[in-house]
């Protein structure tokens, strides 16, 4: 029986319940089909529970969401009974010729199964699915509150596979790595649009605030093709809070010791029968003199952002179009560099100063049509238009830059033969025009992407209840993309699932991705440097200066995932072994000599290979334990120093997470280890230069903790320390005292915390 069909219409209905983890890793759309039996199934609690079975009496079925919301796919006839079942609850059958939909089911522990099993049905924040289709981890939104709030980026703190950097010194700008690469080969969406991209993607990251964010899908290897091409090593998508599931009124105030100041409000209210509107403010404030290694330069630049965004959304069953709009603007400011200069003899005196400014619009929005005669059939859009504008100044370095860029993806959906056999058909537009200037060289290019993809999707599960459960489901998806640059590019992917049990998931992927690299904007922590830049001499587009060429890879994975139940409680393990080798990659070499920062084209080898292990067990009523360890190489083959690992790429990585979610109080305990790590050589940097750094990167250890208190039903209060150990990285910048005069300047060395310990306290309100 399959799950899939009808998911394009699920994401627009979103009243009704918010999406199914395999709509998420399958389709960039779903929306209900008009009268079928759809609902949530609730624990005598309230709690939703999640892999419930929900099927017709003798025929087909699915199971239940990470919300406890259910879909049938069958639609309802004048008379059946749906029976629905959990282990450890009586089965309930329910006729549906009494009841009206959507429907709220509550299922009551079985007093005759007690001894044997007891289940508690609750939202841990971060699992994987053995029903998924894909090797994906879900973050909801019970995850991203242990975080003290606060961006984006911020919430991936306790993630296992996402790692956090810690930010230079002067543009603050902090960024993600996942299977050992950097977030550029990481295809970033936001509601299954390509987010944030071009000269906006250093923001990414922070230009979203955390309380907007309902729920993150990490895809880890290769993924759907239906929105983009881009990503060559996973996907990250995020779904943002629905005026018709968020509070009518929520606020979010946060401060911090380093000087931290935050407030969010969302204001949400039903229009009519049909329509939805809401509102979602954001302001942020960062200002201190903080310098902890008297080296005279900020720790972090001051910053002042404010965000706003306003959704409507047209979402009823019963209307053959349903869809969402939305406009988004926000602008980014940051100061950062010397405070003072201190008078050693050198020729200049003014201070190195950083100013970054950032403004960005965009609209986006998407729209279903249901109005087919077959109710498997549906078609959709997804439409964006942005414009970003830069202007920021490095010591007497000036960087300019304006992006336009339009997005269209259109998609048609359909069964072959029955609902076993998923077909999915799309054509995407992407088109950008980019004007960016550094000093006195252009980087401008106007790159136009047009693409077809198609996916196909075979699925099939036993549901016979004298059998043991067994599925399996197999994808082969191509896209074929136009650059008007770069030529015609294939992405063939594949990825197959096996579930020998309810329990067990084995999943293997491979494919292909491509993607058009930004060099300034993607490497922006080496652009405050005594550095010159270096492309290649040779250029690809005389009208397009700023395309150096495009960077391609094949990535493969391997995943088990077990879920298991010991002492009568839950536990997950999650095994995953991933390689990418590249065939096209735009090599940052930093270690020819201290004058120039060489981009290229490959010429050899690069490639990234590891593996990770996790394991959540609720170790106590209410508590839950996650360990987490990774190893990844990663290796690059340079023009003259040959194949080498990666610099400030750590080979160890481990995380240990305690968690306990009580009614009135709940608490985050978070350890997160690195381990060595290569940094780029020295051995070109004049010994007259104070350099105090080591050729390797010392192992370290962070510690950070967080307490909730719930007033009540509206309000709670919740406060904590981040780097309770208070590991800090002193000297990152080199050369610091002769900036502009010295024979070498550069602060992207980061590989441990600027900041101090920190403390925070904030409230979050709903009505």
């Amino acid at each position: 029986m399959s799950t899939y069909s009808g998911q394009a219409r699920r994401l627009f209905a979103v009243p009704l319940f918010r999406l199914s983890l395999a709509a998420i890793c399958i389709l960039p759309l779903s929306l209900f089909a008009q009268e079928h039996p759809h609902g949530k199934v609730l624990d005598d609690a309230g709690y939703p529970l999640i892999g419930a079975t929900v099927r017709w009496v003798d025929g087909e079925g699915s199971v239940t969401d990470i919300d406890g919301v259910f879909k049938l796919e069958t639609a309802r006839p004048e008379a059946g009974v749906i029976a629905f079942s959990y282990i450890g609850f009586a089965t309930l059958l329910v006729k549906t010729d009494t009841v009206e939909f959507p429907l709220s089911v509550t299922l009551i522990e079985d007093s005759q199964n007690l001894d044997a099993v007891e289940v508690t049905a609750r939202d841990k924040g971060s699992f994987v699915s053995t029903l998924a289709d894909r090797n994906v981890e879900s973050l909801t939104s019970t995850e991203l509150r242990k975080a003290p709030c606060c961006s984006l980026g911020e919430s991936f703190e306790n993630s296992p596979t996402v790692d956090l950097s810690y930010g230079d010194p002067l543009t603050g700008r902090r960024e993600i790595r996942v299977l050992g690469l950097k977030g550029n080969y990481t295809l970033l969406t936001m509601e299954k649009r390509p987010m944030f991209t071009g000269l906006a993607t250093p923001y990414a990251f922070d230009m979203i605030p955390g309380t907007w964010v309902n729920g993150i899908q990490i895809g880890k290897g290769s993924g759907s093709v239906a929105s983009s091409a881009a990503g060559l090593n996973g996907q990250i998508n995020t779904e943002l809070q629905k005026p018709m599931d968020d509070s009518p009124l929520f606020i979010n105030l946060f401060a911090g010791t380093q000087g931290r100041l935050e407030a969010n409000v969302h204001l949400n209210r039903q229009l009519s029968e049909s329509l939805y509107g809401g509102l979602y403010l954001h302001g942020s404030l960062l200002e201190n003199d903080h310098d902890h290694d008297f080296d005279r330069f900020k720790d972090m630049p001051d910053r002042r952002t404010r965000s706003a965004l306003f959704r409507l959304f047209r979402a009823n069953p019963n209307d053959k179009w349903v869809g969402q709009w939305n406009l988004y603007v926000s602008r980014d400011q940051r100061e950062g560099g010397q405070q003072d200069v201190h008078d050693h003899g050198q020729s200049t005196l003014a201070p190195y100063l950083i100013n970054q400014l950032n403004d960005h619009v965009e609209f986006f929005g998407k729209t279903g049509y249901f109005g087919f005669a077959k109710p498997h059939q549906s078609i959709g859009f997804i439409y964006s238009g942005s414009y970003h504008k830069l202007n920021n100044l490095y010591g007497r370095e000036q960087h300019l830059g304006e992006q336009r860029s339009a997005y269209l993806n259109a998609m048609y959906q359909t069964r072959i033969v029955n609902d076993d056999h998923q077909l999915e058909l799309g054509l995407t537009g992407q088109f950008d025009n980019i004007q960016e200037q550094l000093s006195d060289r252009s980087y401008d290019r106007n790159e136009r992407t047009i693409g077809a993809s198609g996916e196909y999707t075979y699925s099939w599960e036993q549901f016979d209840p004298e059998e043991p459960f067994r599925a399996f489901t197999a994808i082969a998806s191509m896209r074929v993309d136009h650059h008007n640059i770069a030529g015609v590019q294939a992405s063939p992917r594949a990825s197959l699932k096996y579930n020998p049990s309810e329990k067990t998931a084995l999943r293997v992927s491979a494919g292909r991705g491509w993607r058009s690299p930004n060099v300034l904007v993607e490497n922006l922590n080496y652009l405050p440097t005594s550095r010159t830049i270096r492309l290649p001499d040779a250029t690809i587009d005389a009208a397009n200066p700023g395309f150096v060429g495009i960077e391609s890879a094949w990535t493969y994975g391997l995943n088990l995932t077990q879920n298991f139940t010991l002492g009568a409680r839950e536990g997950s393990i999650v095994v995953d072994f991933f390689r990418t080798d590249f065939q096209d990659q735009i090599v940052l070499d930093v270690e020819q000599d201290k004058d120039n920062l060489f981009f290229y084209q490959l010429d050899g080898r690069s490639f990234s290979k590891g593996a990770m292990l996790s394991l959540s067990y609720e170790i106590l009523p209410k508590i839950d334990l996650r360990a987490a360890y990774k190893y990844t190489e990663v290796k690059t083959e340079y023009a003259t120093n040959g194949l080498r690992q990666t610099p400030l790429t750590p080979k160890h990585r481990a995380l240990a997470s305690l968690d306990y979610d009580g009614n009135r109080f709940r608490f985050n305990l978070n350890y997160q280890w690195t381990g060595t790590q290569r940094l780029p050589d020295h051995d070109f940097i004049s010994e007259s230069i104070v350099f105090p750094h080591p050729q390797t990167a010392p192992e370290f250890g962070l510690v950070n903790t967080q307490l909730t208190y719930v007033a009540n039903a509206k309000s709670e209060f919740y406060a904590g320390v981040e780097n309770l150990t208070n590991v800090t990285q002193r000297n990152p910048i080199i050369g610091d005292w002769e900036p502009f005069d010295g024979d070498y300047f550069d602060a992207s060395q980061v590989y441990q915390p600027l900041f101090e310990r920190r403390f925070f306290l904030g409230w979050r309100f709903s009505l």
